[in-house]
Protein backbone atom coordinates (compact mmCIF):
# COMPACT_ATOMS: atom_id res chain seq x y z
CA UNK A 1 0.00 0.00 0.00
CA UNK A 2 1.63 3.43 -0.81
CA UNK A 3 1.95 5.79 2.12
CA UNK A 4 3.73 9.37 2.88
CA UNK A 5 6.66 9.55 4.73
CA UNK A 6 8.51 12.96 6.03
CA UNK A 7 11.13 13.96 8.18
CA UNK A 8 12.98 17.05 8.89
CA UNK A 9 16.63 17.87 6.91
CA UNK A 10 19.17 20.77 7.45
CA UNK A 11 19.55 22.87 3.82
CA UNK A 12 23.35 22.29 5.10
CA UNK A 13 24.63 24.87 2.41
CA UNK A 14 22.15 27.08 4.20
CA UNK A 15 21.47 26.22 7.79
CA UNK A 16 17.83 26.35 7.40
CA UNK A 17 15.55 23.35 8.12
CA UNK A 18 13.00 21.77 5.82
CA UNK A 19 10.06 19.12 5.75
CA UNK A 20 11.01 16.35 3.47
CA UNK A 21 8.10 14.32 1.84
CA UNK A 22 8.47 11.41 0.36
CA UNK A 23 6.11 9.29 -1.39
CA UNK A 24 6.25 5.59 -1.76
CA UNK A 25 4.63 3.48 -4.02
CA UNK A 26 2.08 0.75 -3.96
CA UNK A 27 4.51 -2.21 -4.43
CA UNK A 28 7.49 -0.43 -2.81
CA UNK A 29 10.29 -2.76 -0.92
CA UNK A 30 12.94 -2.63 1.11
CA UNK A 31 14.18 -5.50 -1.34
CA UNK A 32 14.96 -6.53 -4.91
CA UNK A 33 15.28 -3.72 -7.26
CA UNK A 34 15.36 0.05 -6.17
CA UNK A 35 12.91 2.56 -7.91
CA UNK A 36 12.76 5.37 -9.77
CA UNK A 37 12.64 8.70 -7.95
CA UNK A 38 11.04 12.48 -9.07
CA UNK A 39 13.20 14.97 -7.16
CA UNK A 40 10.39 18.06 -6.54
CA UNK A 41 10.37 21.08 -4.67
CA UNK A 42 7.77 23.38 -3.14
CA UNK A 43 7.30 19.72 -0.77
CA UNK A 44 3.96 21.23 0.56
CA UNK A 45 2.47 21.26 -2.03
CA UNK A 46 2.53 17.95 -3.49
CA UNK A 47 -0.08 15.83 -1.48
CA UNK A 48 -2.18 17.55 0.47
CA UNK A 49 -4.60 20.43 -0.32
CA UNK A 50 -4.67 21.54 3.79
CA UNK A 51 -1.51 22.17 3.86
CA UNK A 52 -0.97 24.32 0.46
CA UNK A 53 -1.42 28.33 0.37
CA UNK A 54 -4.07 28.17 -2.49
CA UNK A 55 -5.97 25.35 -1.62
CA UNK A 56 -5.24 23.19 -4.10
CA UNK A 57 -2.27 20.39 -4.06
CA UNK A 58 -0.85 18.20 -7.54
CA UNK A 59 -1.97 15.11 -5.86
CA UNK A 60 1.17 13.14 -7.61
CA UNK A 61 0.25 10.15 -5.00
CA UNK A 62 -3.15 10.06 -6.93
CA UNK A 63 -1.85 10.68 -9.88
CA UNK A 64 1.48 8.37 -9.54
CA UNK A 65 -0.99 5.48 -8.46
CA UNK A 66 -3.37 5.29 -11.36
CA UNK A 67 -0.01 5.13 -13.30
CA UNK A 68 0.52 1.86 -11.22
CA UNK A 69 -2.81 0.50 -11.38
CA UNK A 70 -2.83 0.52 -15.25
CA UNK A 71 0.39 0.38 -16.11
CA UNK A 72 2.26 -1.18 -13.40
CA UNK A 73 5.09 1.31 -13.43
CA UNK A 74 6.11 3.21 -10.48
CA UNK A 75 8.39 5.81 -8.95
CA UNK A 76 8.93 7.07 -5.37
CA UNK A 77 8.67 11.42 -5.14
CA UNK A 78 10.66 13.16 -2.73
CA UNK A 79 9.68 16.80 -2.55
CA UNK A 80 11.20 19.63 -0.11
CA UNK A 81 8.87 21.92 1.25
CA UNK A 82 9.73 25.96 1.02
CA UNK A 83 9.57 28.59 3.11
CA UNK A 84 7.82 31.34 1.19
CA UNK A 85 9.87 34.22 3.27
CA UNK A 86 12.87 33.11 1.13
CA UNK A 87 11.50 30.94 -1.62
CA UNK A 88 12.89 33.18 -4.69
CA UNK A 89 16.03 33.47 -2.83
CA UNK A 90 16.44 29.71 -2.82
CA UNK A 91 15.12 29.06 -5.72
CA UNK A 92 17.57 31.29 -8.45
CA UNK A 93 20.75 30.67 -8.28
CA UNK A 94 20.71 35.14 -9.52
CA UNK A 95 19.25 38.54 -8.14
CA UNK A 96 15.88 39.69 -9.64
CA UNK A 97 15.50 41.63 -12.29
CA UNK A 98 14.79 45.34 -10.96
CA UNK A 99 11.38 44.51 -13.60
CA UNK A 100 10.61 41.30 -12.71
CA UNK A 101 6.73 40.35 -12.31
CA UNK A 102 5.60 40.69 -8.89
CA UNK A 103 9.09 41.19 -7.39
CA UNK A 104 9.60 40.53 -3.88
CA UNK A 105 9.90 43.02 -1.49
CA UNK A 106 11.86 41.42 1.19
CA UNK A 107 15.86 42.06 0.98
CA UNK A 108 15.89 38.01 1.79
CA UNK A 109 13.60 37.29 -0.84
CA UNK A 110 15.41 38.65 -3.79
CA UNK A 111 17.09 35.60 -5.75
CA UNK A 112 20.90 34.36 -5.37
CA UNK A 113 20.99 31.48 -3.01
CA UNK A 114 20.04 29.01 -5.95
CA UNK A 115 23.36 27.79 -6.16
CA UNK A 116 23.67 26.60 -2.67
CA UNK A 117 20.11 25.05 -2.66
CA UNK A 118 21.00 23.30 -5.75
CA UNK A 119 24.31 21.85 -4.18
CA UNK A 120 22.38 20.62 -1.29
CA UNK A 121 19.74 19.30 -3.48
CA UNK A 122 22.13 17.23 -5.48
CA UNK A 123 25.07 16.01 -3.29
CA UNK A 124 23.36 16.03 0.22
CA UNK A 125 19.76 15.15 -0.48
CA UNK A 126 20.08 12.76 -3.27
CA UNK A 127 22.61 10.76 -1.10
CA UNK A 128 20.95 10.55 1.47
CA UNK A 129 17.34 9.50 0.24
CA UNK A 130 19.57 6.61 -1.86
CA UNK A 131 21.12 5.61 1.85
CA UNK A 132 17.28 5.74 3.50
CA UNK A 133 15.54 4.03 1.18
CA UNK A 134 15.33 1.47 -1.93
CA UNK A 135 16.31 4.00 -4.70
CA UNK A 136 18.16 3.21 -8.48
CA UNK A 137 20.76 5.45 -8.00
CA UNK A 138 20.63 5.62 -11.80
CA UNK A 139 21.12 9.03 -14.30
CA UNK A 140 18.06 7.02 -16.07
CA UNK A 141 16.00 6.73 -12.74
CA UNK A 142 16.19 10.05 -11.44
CA UNK A 143 14.34 13.34 -12.23
CA UNK A 144 13.66 16.86 -10.99
CA UNK A 145 10.79 18.78 -11.51
CA UNK A 146 8.69 22.39 -9.64
CA UNK A 147 6.49 24.70 -11.44
CA UNK A 148 6.70 28.31 -11.61
CA UNK A 149 10.03 29.69 -9.44
CA UNK A 150 10.52 25.49 -8.96
CA UNK A 151 10.66 24.79 -12.48
CA UNK A 152 13.69 27.57 -13.20
CA UNK A 153 15.61 26.19 -9.91
CA UNK A 154 14.49 22.60 -11.88
CA UNK A 155 16.26 23.42 -14.92
CA UNK A 156 18.74 25.06 -13.52
CA UNK A 157 19.77 21.70 -11.33
CA UNK A 158 18.97 19.43 -14.63
CA UNK A 159 21.54 21.25 -16.27
CA UNK A 160 24.32 21.25 -14.00
CA UNK A 161 23.99 18.34 -12.45
CA UNK A 162 23.18 16.22 -15.66
CA UNK A 163 25.13 13.33 -14.37
CA UNK A 164 22.58 12.95 -11.61
CA UNK A 165 19.15 13.90 -13.46
CA UNK A 166 18.33 12.78 -16.91
CA UNK A 167 14.58 13.80 -17.02
CA UNK A 168 13.22 17.43 -16.29
CA UNK A 169 9.67 18.68 -15.56
CA UNK A 170 9.75 22.63 -16.53
CA UNK A 171 5.99 23.18 -15.47
CA UNK A 172 5.02 27.23 -16.05
CA UNK A 173 8.99 27.71 -16.02
CA UNK A 174 9.69 31.50 -14.37
CA UNK A 175 12.88 32.14 -16.04
CA UNK A 176 11.77 36.46 -16.32
CA UNK A 177 13.00 36.09 -12.77
CA UNK A 178 16.85 37.18 -14.33
CA UNK A 179 16.15 36.10 -17.98
CA UNK A 180 19.82 37.50 -18.77
CA UNK A 181 21.20 35.33 -16.05
CA UNK A 182 19.51 32.30 -17.14
CA UNK A 183 20.49 32.33 -20.92
CA UNK A 184 24.08 32.94 -20.29
CA UNK A 185 24.32 29.73 -17.70
CA UNK A 186 22.02 27.84 -20.44
CA UNK A 187 25.32 29.55 -22.96
CA UNK A 188 27.82 28.83 -20.85
CA UNK A 189 27.09 25.21 -19.43
CA UNK A 190 28.13 22.65 -21.88
CA UNK A 191 25.65 19.39 -22.41
CA UNK A 192 27.71 16.46 -21.55
CA UNK A 193 25.20 14.02 -21.65
CA UNK A 194 22.07 12.58 -23.48
CA UNK A 195 18.64 14.53 -21.28
CA UNK A 196 15.06 14.45 -21.62
CA UNK A 197 12.83 17.66 -20.99
CA UNK A 198 8.75 18.01 -20.12
CA UNK A 199 8.30 21.95 -20.80
CA UNK A 200 4.49 23.26 -20.41
CA UNK A 201 3.03 26.38 -20.23
CA UNK A 202 -0.70 27.61 -19.61
CA UNK A 203 -2.56 29.96 -21.74
CA UNK A 204 -4.55 32.07 -18.98
CA UNK A 205 -0.92 31.65 -16.05
CA UNK A 206 -2.17 35.47 -14.79
CA UNK A 207 -5.41 35.14 -15.35
CA UNK A 208 -8.41 36.36 -17.92
CA UNK A 209 -7.31 40.17 -18.06
CA UNK A 210 -3.53 40.05 -18.19
CA UNK A 211 -2.95 38.88 -21.70
CA UNK A 212 0.22 40.54 -21.67
CA UNK A 213 1.41 38.82 -18.75
CA UNK A 214 0.08 35.14 -20.21
CA UNK A 215 1.94 35.94 -23.80
CA UNK A 216 5.37 36.50 -21.81
CA UNK A 217 5.08 32.74 -20.19
CA UNK A 218 4.22 30.71 -23.13
CA UNK A 219 7.28 32.43 -24.64
CA UNK A 220 9.14 31.59 -22.12
CA UNK A 221 8.30 28.09 -22.50
CA UNK A 222 8.53 28.13 -26.51
CA UNK A 223 12.37 29.88 -26.00
CA UNK A 224 13.14 27.05 -23.46
CA UNK A 225 12.31 24.60 -25.55
CA UNK A 226 14.34 26.20 -28.20
CA UNK A 227 17.28 26.61 -26.21
CA UNK A 228 17.03 22.98 -25.07
CA UNK A 229 16.40 21.64 -28.21
CA UNK A 230 19.55 23.41 -29.78
CA UNK A 231 21.45 21.48 -26.51
CA UNK A 232 20.58 18.30 -28.60
CA UNK A 233 18.07 17.64 -24.87
CA UNK A 234 15.06 15.21 -26.16
CA UNK A 235 12.25 18.01 -25.20
CA UNK A 236 8.20 17.88 -25.56
CA UNK A 237 6.63 21.45 -25.20
CA UNK A 238 2.90 21.31 -23.93
CA UNK A 239 0.66 24.51 -24.03
CA UNK A 240 -3.01 24.99 -23.05
CA UNK A 241 -4.58 27.64 -23.35
CA UNK A 242 -7.00 27.36 -21.01
CA UNK A 243 -5.09 26.87 -18.05
CA UNK A 244 -4.15 29.01 -15.14
CA UNK A 245 -0.96 29.36 -12.48
CA UNK A 246 -1.80 26.59 -10.66
CA UNK A 247 -1.57 23.56 -9.17
CA UNK A 248 -4.46 21.87 -10.78
CA UNK A 249 -2.98 22.72 -13.84
CA UNK A 250 0.05 20.98 -12.61
CA UNK A 251 -1.47 18.09 -11.87
CA UNK A 252 -3.31 18.08 -15.26
CA UNK A 253 0.46 17.70 -16.97
CA UNK A 254 2.07 15.46 -14.11
CA UNK A 255 0.96 12.67 -15.49
CA UNK A 256 2.32 13.13 -19.05
CA UNK A 257 5.77 13.78 -17.49
CA UNK A 258 5.73 11.07 -15.07
CA UNK A 259 4.39 8.28 -17.46
CA UNK A 260 6.99 9.49 -20.25
CA UNK A 261 10.32 9.19 -17.46
CA UNK A 262 8.55 5.56 -16.00
CA UNK A 263 8.23 4.19 -19.96
CA UNK A 264 11.88 5.28 -20.97
CA UNK A 265 13.16 4.06 -17.47
CA UNK A 266 11.52 0.89 -18.29
CA UNK A 267 13.12 0.43 -21.34
CA UNK A 268 16.58 1.31 -20.11
CA UNK A 269 16.19 -1.74 -17.75
CA UNK A 270 14.77 -3.86 -20.55
CA UNK A 271 18.14 -2.95 -22.10
CA UNK A 272 19.90 -3.86 -19.44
Amino acid sequence: MAKIENFEMEITTLGRMRTVWVYLPDNYTDKGDGFPVIYMHDGQNLFYDRLTAYGAAWHVDKVLGDIYRTTGMSCMVVGVECNDKVRFSEYSPWKAVPNMRNRPKEKENQGGDGVKYGEWFATVLKPYIDNRYNTDKHRMATAVAGSSMGGLISCYIGLKYQRIFETMGLFSTYTAFNQPAFNHFENSTPQNLPQHAFIYAGGKEWGQEDSKANRQMVTIAVNLYNTLFKRQICCELVVDSELPHYETAWETYFRPFAESFLERYSEFKKKQ
